[in-house]
């Protein structure tokens, strides 16, 4: 098939050049995070640690693999454009002279976020405007939203010291936004969390795994996605499938080649538990809905009636997320749930590897396990992980 001059003028200009990206993540996963990278297959020298996140450079394929298989990164941009600008004037010149065609396509609704540090240009919002005239004015449109079908494409603006960089947000959602039907709860854990959780205890999804407090079910279903080889971000789109330099065909390789890798289980590895009728029906269907039902069986019982041994019969994983803040109330009945708990896997969980969350990391002294404490911040608030192996 003939290409066009702008196709021409895309594989150039993108598809054909390195380009430098950026996964940021939540605040106590980064290292995790690099730890994601080096099972990619991506140079390890390409790969650099920053603050707030990880930073790579490679061709637009690298932003495929990492939006697909990333589990504990928050968001990838793709940096088209750097320069310094210590007033508006040269601002605006400098985003005039972005080929903005290249990386967006027509016809979408666009939202500009601008951060600056130590830079004479401190103004976001008056950034955030003229960045976001100077793209409508490039694409001859008065406003791209009027005609637009299309979902809507994050430009991000950072300037430190004067100097900007320019990204293309290539995620568009949230990468804790797996592409599976939520599941409504009190207080939700995050993919990403819990991903960084079963990372945290060991986890291979080789071994059992037994989530007593499933709730809306995030470690469930990440631990079924482990054990059953399915990437992160096999289930859900992408702000990059929309922008001009996507390759369909190579994208598809790409999720055909990770289809490939689904393991079959013939028995359950993974046991999940809550006493919320609603929930555990809820976490049935959606484990059926993603034909993960040979690895996941989803019953209703309570923790503190729990018989590991009746469940399975191998040594593996516990983790849960035990009720706190608004969902338990005083600090009195948090402590004496932590006290029960401590007592409760101390009995019947003996030679399993736990993983629990901690409203105050003071409460670990209530296990029967020497703990190794890691920070994590759930919904604006710092909370604390305890991970350790039950003698």
């Amino acid at each position: 098939m003939k290409r066009t001059s702008f196709e021409k003028r895309v594989k150039r200009r993108v598809t054909a050049r390195s380009h430098t990206f950026f996964a940021s993540s939540a605040p106590g996963l980064k290292q995790l995070l690099k730890k994601e990278f080096q099972r990619l297959p991506i140079r390890p020298d390409s790969v650099t640690m920053a603050e707030g996140g990880v930073g790579f450079t490679g061709p637009i394929k690298v932003c495929y693999l990492a939006n697909l298989y990333l589990g504990t990164a928050s968001r990838i941009t793709m940096e088209i454009a750097e320069f310094k600008a210590e007033n508006f004037r040269t601002l605006e010149k400098k985003l005039s002279q972005v080929e903005w065609e290249l990386y967006l396509p027509p016809n979408c609704p666009i939202h500009v976020e601008a951060a600056t540090r130590h830079s004479r240009l401190y103004h976001t919002a008056a950034i955030e405007e003229r960045a976001t005239r100077i793209i409508r004015e490039h694409f001859q449109e008065d406003s791209l939203e009027k005609k637009a079908p299309l979902p809507p494409q994050r430009i991000i603006l950072r300037a430190r010291d004067d100097r900007f960089h320019v990204s293309l947000d290539t995620s568009g959602d949230l990468l804790h936004k797996r592409g599976i039907t939520p599941l409504v709860g009190a207080a939700p854990l995050r993919a990403t969390l819990a991903r960084a959780i079963l990372e945290r205890t060991g986890f291979t999804g080789q071994e059992p795994l037994i989530d007593p407090m499933c709730g809306s079910g995030n470690f469930t279903l990440e631990a079924a996605m482990m054990t059953a080889g399915i990437p992160p971000g096999f289930y859900r789109r992408f702000a990059f499938e929309h922008f001009p330099c996507f390759s369909g065909a190579q994208w598809r390789h790409l999720k055909q080649t990770a289809e490939k890798g689904f393991q079959k289980e013939k028995s359950p590895l993974i046991f999940a538990f809550d006493m919320a009728k609603q929930l555990v029906e809820d976490l049935e269907q959606t484990v059926a809905d993603l034909s993960l039902s040979s690895f996941v069986s989803v019953g209703r019982q309570d923790f503190f009636d729990l018989v590991p041994r009746e469940v399975t019969h191998g040594k593996g994983v516990v983790v849960l997320n035990p009720p706190y803040g608004k969902r338990l109330g005083k600090k009195s009945d948090i402590t004496g749930l932590y006290r029960e708990i401590g007592a409760k896997l101390a009995r019947d969980f003996q030679g399993f590897r736990v993983g629990i969350i901690l409203p105050d990391p003071d409460l670990a002294k209530l296990l029967p396990f020497s703990t190794d404490l890691h920070p994590l911040f759930h919904g604006g608030l710092e909370i604390h992980v305890a991970t350790g192996i039950i003698a």
